[in-house]
């Protein structure tokens, strides 16, 4: 499928998709919820879901991840599931010369995948290795190196990444995560205060329902573009 018209259809949905098909390895796929923004990045995950509104800037690889979740920002030139067993480190040699080319070994290198949560910040040039859990709301500083989960709405920074601070007391972290706002239409959303945490957690939690919102999921890779149902929350 030539770009333009894989772009168009990817902006049928509400997406946009700088580079489209070649934003794809051979095997990658992604399915995007709608009002999802690629930059000119390159996706080497079999499969990963990203969540409604998140937007990647260019430059960014998506190795091994499996779910990055509604409203996240992720700068540039990121790496999002950097593996971290690549070469057999306990080998006499960490060269591949051992099981390519004629070599009479076999390496296979297992990774977990990493987890994004929702309403994740990600600075530019920030790694995030294979099988780490970013939780929702967190903060990862610029060129942040992070090999450990990290807690819901925790700032992280630095080379190994540590705990700068949170973002919100205690209370108010317990209650952000239990009001799954991030479920709810962004009509819904802007009617309420959302630069004081606290009066819009009272609208919210005083709410007698809460109607989930279904966005299309389309499937993307070099094939092509397929809609699917949307079963992600």
């Amino acid at each position: 499928m030539k770009a333009a018209r894989y772009k168009r259809i990817v902006r049928s949905h509400g997406g946009k998709i700088a580079a489209g098909p070649s934003t794809f390895s051979k095997y990658a796929s992604a399915d995007l919820e709608g009002y999802v923004q690629l930059g000119h990045i390159k996706i080497r995950s079999s499969q990963v879901g990203i969540g409604a509104y998140t937007y990647i800037r260019s430059g960014t690889h998506l190795s091994f991840v499996s779910s990055i979740g509604r409203f996240c920002s992720i700068g540039s030139d990121c790496v999002i599931g950097q593996e971290k067993h690549t070469h057999p480190s306990s080998w006499v040699s960490t060269h591949p010369f051992q099981y390519e080319d004629g070599g009479n070994l076999e390496y296979r290198a297992e990774e977990a995948l990493a987890q994004i949560g929702h309403d994740v910040w990600i600075g530019a040039g920030a790694t995030v290795l294979a099988g780490v859990k970013v939780g929702t709301g967190a903060i990862i500083a610029t060129k942040a190196l992070v090999s450990r989960d990290v807690p819901p709405y925790a700032i992280v920074g630095g080379n190994p990444a540590k705990v700068i601070k949170y973002r919100h007391a205690e209370d108010i972290i317990v209650r952000l995560m239990d009001s799954e706002w991030w479920d709810l239409d962004t009509a819904t959303l802007r009617e309420l205060n959302l630069a004081d945490p606290k009066k819009f957690l009272r609208s919210i939690e005083s709410r007698t329902s809460r109607d989930k919102v279904n966005y299309r999921v389309v499937c993307l890779s070099q094939k092509g573009v397929k809609l699917l149902k949307s079963d992600r929350s």
